[in-house]
C-alpha cells in the first residue's frame, strides 16, 4: 500500500534570513575564537623585560585606570646590516638612548578614556637608587638599564607606571609598511639634516616609513618657505627653521603624529581581524617591540577589546612644562613644578582644574644639585621669546592677509609649516 507523503514545507523568507544570520554569527564566532588563540600565543612570543619592584601594581591604581610608560629608543639592533640608519646613526648595537617617552593612561571607568604626557629626552633627573647622580632622562637606560627609567620617572613625577611598552627602530618601520603609510598634508617642504629627514614636496603626501621616522625624530625642522619680502635673502624661496623650541616642538609633532598614525590605522581597517592579524604577525611577532613581564596575553587583548571603539581624535594630549637650562655645560631641561602638578595629577587620578596660561620663565629654580647655579643662557631667553612671539601671531590667522604686518605674516607661515595635519 503506497504511504502518501505530504509535501515538505518551505521555509519562509524571514526563516532564511534568520539561518542565515545564525550561520554568520556562528562563523564569525569561530574566526574570532580562533584569531583570539591566535592573537593571544603571538602575543605570548613577545619578548619581556622582567621589572620586578620598578613597576606599580594594577591594584595601586584604581582598578580602571593604568599608565602605560611607551618607550621609543633608537636601538639599531634588530636592523639588517647594510641597513640605511645603521649607516647613518654612528652608534653601535649596544648603544641605547630612549629617543621617544609618552606616559599613556588608558581609562575605562565610564566611558573609555585615553591621555597622553610627553616626557622631554633631555629632562635632568636624580637617576633612582644613585646616590647624588643626575643625568638626562634618555640616558638613564645607558647607564644603568630599563626596570631604572620606570622607577625614576616614578619617582620624579609622583606617578604610578603600570606596564611598559618599547618600540625600537626597525618596529616603528615594519608599522607603518604594515598600515600602509601615513597621508599627512604639510604645508612646505621639510627636512632635518640630523634626524635623517627629507621631504621634497608638499601638500598631501603619503609618507615612507623612513620620513614618518624623521618626522617625529626632528629636533631642527627647516622649512622650504616662500620669501615674500626679502627677509631671508634675494631668492623667491629660502630654507628656514620652522620651530625655536627644540624638544618642546618636537613632542608636540609626536602627539599630532600619533593621533594621525592612530586615526588612519582605525580607518584603514586596523578593527579588520584580517588587518589586526597582520600587524600582530608582522610588528608583535617580529621581535621589534619589547613589554614588561607583567602584561599578559589575556590583559593586552582584554584592553585592545575595551578600547577597540575608541576614536584617536579624543586623546587628550599634555606636554610636561620645562625651561632650558645648563648643569656641568650640558644643555638640560628643569621642571616648572609650579605648572606641572596639575597636569601630573591628572595621572595620578587626582584630576583637577588645568591652568591655561604657563609660567614663564620667572619659575626657574635657583638652583640645580650639587650647588650647580642655573643659568639660562641668552640664546635660549631669545628662542623662548621667539616661541611667545610665534603664538601671539598664530591667532593672527583670522585676521584678512592684508591685515597682517610682514612680521606676523612670517611667523604665521612658520607655525603652519611645523604643523602636520591629516589629508
Amino acid at each position: 500500500m503506497a504511504i502518501d507523503r505530504r509535501p515538505r514545507r518551505r521555509r519562509t523568507w524571514f526563516q532564511r534570513f534568520v539561518l542565515l544570520i545564525t550561520l554568520l554569527t556562528f562563523c564569525s564566532s569561530t574566526a574570532a575564537a580562533i584569531l583570539l588563540a591566535y592573537t593571544s600565543e603571538t602575543v605570548s612570543r613577545i619578548p619581556r623585560t622582567a621589572y620586578g619592584a620598578s613597576l606599580s601594581s594594577d591594584s595601586e591604581s584604581n582598578g580602571e585606570s593604568l599608565n602605560f610608560l611607551l618607550i621609543g629608543s633608537d636601538s639599531i639592533a634588530n636592523l639588517p646590516d647594510g641597513d640605511y640608519l645603521r649607516r647613518v646613526s654612528g652608534r653601535s648595537s649596544r648603544q641605547l638612548l630612549t629617543d621617544t617617552l609618552i606616559i599613556l593612561k588608558l581609562d575605562s571607568s565610564g566611558e573609555t578614556k585615553a591621555s597622553a604626557l610627553s616626557i622631554p629626552r633631555d629632562l635632568y633627573v636624580p637617576i633612582s637608587g644613585y646616590r647624588d647622580s643626575w643625568q638626562k632622562i634618555n640616558s638613564i637606560v645607558y647607564f644603568t638599564d630599563r626596570p631604572t627609567l620606570a622607577q625614576t620617572i616614578q619617582d620624579v613625577l609622583g606617578i604610578p607606571i603600570n606596564h611598559v611598552v618599547e618600540v625600537d627602530f626597525n618596529g616603528f618601520l615594519r608599522l607603518f609598511e604594515t598600515i600602509g603609510g601615513l597621508d599627512v598634508f604639510l604645508e612646505y617642504p621639510l627636512k632635518d639634516k640630523k634626524a635623517q629627514l627629507s621631504i621634497p614636496e608638499a601638500g598631501c603626501v603619503t609618507l615612507t616609513p623612513l620620513q614618518a621616522l624623521g618626522l617625529v625624530r626632528s629636533r631642527e625642522l627647516t622649512a622650504y618657505v616662500e620669501n615674500f619680502d626679502g627677509w631671508y635673502g634675494t631668492s623667491p624661496n629660502a630654507w628656514v627653521r620652522v620651530d625655536g623650541k627644540g624638544d618642546f616642538g618636537r613632542q608636540e609633532r609626536q602627539q599630532d603624529f600619533l593621533i594621525l598614525a592612530l586615526q588612519q590605522a582605525f580607518d584603514s581597517g586596523f578593527r579588520n581581524p584580517l588587518k589586526i592579524s597582520e600587524i600582530v604577525q608582522e610588528v608583535l611577532g617580529g621581535g621589534f617591540v619589547t613589554l614588561d613581564d607583567r602584561l599578559t596575553p589575556e590583559k593586552a587583548i582584554f584592553l585592545a577589546q575595551q578600547f577597540r571603539n575608541f576614536r584617536p581624535n579624543d586623546l587628550e594630549k599634555y606636554l610636561l612644562p620645562t625651561v632650558y637650562d645648563f648643569a656641568n655645560e650640558l644643555s638640560i631641561q628643569t621642571i616648572i613644578e609650579s605648572d606641572a602638578e596639575p597636569i601630573l595629577n591628572v595621572f595620578r587620578n587626582l584630576e583637577v582644574g588645568i591652568s591655561d596660561e604657563l609660567s614663564s620663565t620667572s619659575d626657574i629654580p635657583d638652583q640645580l644639585p650639587n650647588g650647580q647655579r642655573t643659568v639660562v643662557p641668552v640664546l635660549y631667553r631669545q628662542e623662548i621669546e621667539f616661541v611667545e612671539n610665534i603664538n601671539n601671531f598664530s591667532s593672527a590667522s583670522e585676521k584678512r592677509q592684508t591685515t597682517l604686518t610682514n612680521e606676523e605674516r612670517r611667523a604665521e607661515i612658520l607655525v603652519n609649516a611645523g604643523k602636520i595635519r591629516g589629508c
